[in-house]
């Protein structure tokens, strides 16, 4: 069922593409609002359910310690979004990242926007608030946001950047995500949000 899903929001977003059109999703229609300049919503509801990953290629980034000696230090960042719900150009959903090989998880609340242009703003709130921005997009023939992000306090933080891409239960990858020692899509997202 999630392979379907993948294929109708890849499907859609060919299409439209080609046709210069920008709606997707379950009747593949854009909503006017009421004005002419203002852009019109994303119908998002073929998102809903679906799950989201950072492939191998794209798992390093940065952190920032500003204890007594500064430091910077590359690591792996493992990234699972679970879109849980779609309205009005807006998606909601929990983030699960790992920068510890697995080792623990810190959640989040997703709330955020796609516009009709493709730009994507989502905020992650949970120890702390977190902010990305990009793009929805594809990679290798898959529908995927290409997203940045930075968080921290100003004494320590992080920034990435990835290509987030679908994953469903019939990927290898989803029993064994890259950078963690083999942890499953349901360990890493079992504490909720």
């Amino acid at each position: 069922m999630k392979n379907t899903l993948v294929g109708r929001i890849l499907l859609c977003m060919s299409i439209l593409s080609a046709a210069g059109l920008t709606g997707c999703g379950a009747g593949d229609s854009v909503h006017a609002q009421s004005t002419p300049s203002t852009l019109a919503t994303k119908d998002l509801s073929a998102f809903v359910d679906t799950y989201w990953y950072v492939p191998t290629e794209y798992l390093l980034a940065y952190s920032y310690s500003g204890s007594a000696n500064p430091k910077v230090s590359a690591v792996n960042d493992q990234t699972i979004w679970h879109i849980t719900s779609a309205n009005g150009g807006y998606l909601q959903g929990c983030s699960f990242a790992s920068t510890n090989n697995g080792a623990s998880w810190s959640a989040a609340t997703i709330i955020g926007s796609v516009t009709a242009n493709n730009s994507v703003s989502l905020g992650f709130y949970g120890a702390s608030l977190t902010v990305g921005s990009g793009q929805l997009t594809t990679s290798s023939g898959q529908p995927a946001f290409l997203m940045q992000m930075s968080t921290g306090n100003g004494v320590s933080g992080l920034t990435h950047w990835a290509y987030m891409l679908p994953i469903t239960s019939s990927s290898s990858a989803w029993s064994s995500l890259p950078g963690t020692a083999g942890v499953s899509v349901p360990t890493a997202t079992t504490s909720g949000c």
